[in-house]
């Protein structure tokens, strides 16, 4: 990018509703007339008493992915460390040509990440650091296609580059090689052979995961 998981909640235990104690009371009051009027005689069954409909107070479980969704995200985080793996390779030649980042994704987007890769390095530029995924959400599934939204945080993502004197400089956020803080994104996967692949970078928003 030019600039993972989510959690969910426990569910708490609710208390006992206040509508179930009056019930309660007069059970407890019934019980009671019928066991003093049956001493000295045979015990008799006490009658099953009626009761009005209420909810079923339970804890719901949490939610979990299906086994698409699963793949999909699977195949989100190859992307992020496809990505993050060709960055680690800037110091060297050959980047863009890093066998991870075709395992990962395919065209458009393949190529879109190759150019800049081959730009930065004819520009002597290199990668430190890496993207990290926070809490990556599937947001559309066709079965052929889907989409993923998500906070990639590029805190510890950096841009360098070599000096006439051979010393590495901090390259300075620019429009194209931004860093620092949160960014929304959406991604978009394609079924290919069996395999879900990163295709195109649907959005992205620097600095702002307002609604990711």
């Amino acid at each position: 990018m030019n600039r993972a998981r989510g959690w969910v909640a426990p569910q708490r235990h609710r208390p006992l509703r206040r509508r179930h104690v009056p019930q309660l009371l007069a059970l407890l009051s019934a019980a009671t007339a019928l066991g003093l009027a049956a001493c000295g005689s045979t015990v008799q069954t006490l009658p099953r008493p009626i009761t009005t409909s209420s909810p079923t107070v339970s804890a719901s479980a949490s939610p979990t992915l299906d086994a698409t969704d699963a793949a999909i995200i699977a195949a989100y985080d190859s992307y992020w460390s496809a990505v993050n793996q060709a960055n680690a390779a800037t110091s060297s030649t050959g980047a863009w040509n890093v066998p991870a980042l075709s395992r990962a994704m395919v065209n458009p987007l393949l190529g879109q990440w190759q150019d800049e890769l081959m730009q930065q390095e004819a520009q002597g530029i290199f990668v430190q650091g890496s993207l990290t995924a926070q809490r990556p959400r599937v947001i559309s599934n066709t079965a052929t296609t889907a989409e993923v939204s998500d906070c990639v945080s590029d805190d510890a993502l950096e841009y360098y580059k070599a000096t006439d004197g051979g010393t590495a400089t901090l390259v300075p956020s620019q429009p194209d090689l931004p860093s620092g803080g949160d960014d929304g994104v959406t991604i978009a996967f394609t079924l290919v052979s069996g395999s879900w692949m990163a295709s195109s970078s649907v959005s992205l928003e620097y600095g702002n995961c307002t609604g990711y």
